[in-house]
């Protein structure tokens, strides 16, 4: 994952993780559709990339923590967003390391999960958020769900085989092109995480076959 975003970083970012104009929109979008307007403490930004959310989430929250497995894409943040009251730090991509246990007043994540390599990835990720949120706290995050069926599903697992066989290039990879987790997979993954839904939204259908966006307002169980 790190080698693929680190190469993802050094060309134009808004063709791969969105238009650095439309951060502030889009953040008050998930909001919004959600229900929320979460204001004061300590956010963290899960898959930051070049920070084109981060300065709306600084206008929100007294302090930001960006996080990114791509150490070039952090870097970048860190130019565009040079705010006291914002970090932003490399991860390895399995936890959220340097980040303790029940800290967390809010936790965004969008377009991120979408481009994780497995469905154990995507779990891993939904554990990690569950572990961080303060007892008051609340995850907003997007994700693309697979459509119920037997067509979906095959449909994932020639994806699955196919993509290590693919050429090589950053954005045709298993890091980019990511996996899609079943409706069933992401109601376990979140009952493991300790994560209740206190709000779900869908659509309009993500941009890949066979799947719908979702969006979640979570909180602790």
């Amino acid at each position: 994952m790190r080698e693929t975003w680190d190469a993802l970083a050094t060309g134009d970012t808004a063709t791969y993780v969105g238009d650095p104009a439309r951060g502030r929109e889009e953040l008050d979008a998930l909001f919004g559709r959600l229900d929320a307007d979460p204001r004061g403490g300590f956010a963290v930004e899960v898959g930051c990339g070049p920070g084109r959310m981060t300065a709306a989430l600084a206008e929100r929250f007294e302090r930001v923590l960006g996080l990114d497995v791509s150490p070039a894409m952090v870097s970048r943040a860190r130019e565009a967003v040079p705010l006291a009251s914002v970090e932003f730090r490399a991860i390895a991509g399995e936890r959220l390391e340097g980040v303790a246990d029940r800290s967390v007043d809010a936790l965004v994540c969008y377009l991120v999960l979408q481009h994780l390599p497995s469905v154990g990835h995507v779990l891993g990720y939904l554990h990690e958020f569950g572990r961080v949120l303060a007892p008051d706290g609340e995850a907003f995050v997007q994700l693309p769900v697979l459509d119920n069926g037997l067509v979906p599903r095959a449909w994932r697992a020639a994806r699955a085989a196919a993509l290590p066989l693919v050429r090589r290039s950053a954005d045709r990879s298993a890091a980019f092109r990511g996996t899609r987790v079943t409706d069933g997979e992401l109601s376990r993954g979140l009952d493991d995480a300790g994560l209740r839904v206190l709000a779900r939204d869908t659509g309009p259908d993500a941009p890949y076959r066979f799947a719908t966006d979702v969006f979640l307002r979570l909180c602790r169980a």
